[in-house]
């Protein structure tokens, strides 16, 4: 009696994702495995703390501002207000959307990174949010005090980049 060798879970692994491609084939989708790294829940919590506490600052900050007859644009018009996302839709935004990795500089996740607000006339909402090293989000918050809107000071190939892949981004909302 011969002896096979036992494959273990190899076998099964390879039939689910030859499932899920041709599921993606018949539903006409296109068929792209996720190449980032999962991020710990502890990790993602800090994230979305540190957003929120951010975006509170910002909106102490700026309240007196309040352009008459608003509650959540300055005279600027910067939004102020709560931030539109919850720990979990941080994992789809590092994971999904930016890959693990600083949109500005490409930096991955051996950095601290942090989420920020592209747009700053927009509420923090899943498609506004971008993933950037602290060096990176110093100065786009350095060149939103100079120069108004951070964007300004980020290169025209990275920014269309970044709204190229912010555009991917569709909320359920925005569906209705």
């Amino acid at each position: 009696v011969r002896v096979l060798p036992v494959l273990g879970t190899m076998p099964a692994i390879m039939g689910q994702a030859l499932a899920a491609m041709a599921l993606c084939e018949l539903g006409e989708k296109p068929f792209s495995p996720v190449g980032a790294e999962r991020v710990g829940r502890n990790l993602r919590h800090k994230l979305w703390q540190h957003l929120k506490s951010r975006e509170k600052k910002l909106e102490e900050k700026l309240s007196p501002c309040l352009k008459e007859g608003s509650a959540n644009v300055t005279t600027d018009g910067i939004y102020i207000g709560t931030i539109q996302i919850d720990p979990d839709d941080v994992e789809y935004l590092m994971a999904e959307l930016w890959k693990n990795k600083c949109a500005l500089s490409g930096e991955r996740l051996g950095t601290v990174l942090e989420l920020h607000r592209w747009d700053k006339c927009q509420p923090a909402r899943p498609n506004n949010l971008v993933l950037m090293s602290v060096k990176s989000a110093h100065k786009f918050e350095k060149d939103f005090e100079e120069l108004g809107d951070g964007r300004e000071g980020v290169d025209a190939h990275v920014r269309r980049r970044v709204e190229a892949r912010l555009a991917t981004c569709v909320l359920d909302a925005e569906d209705l």
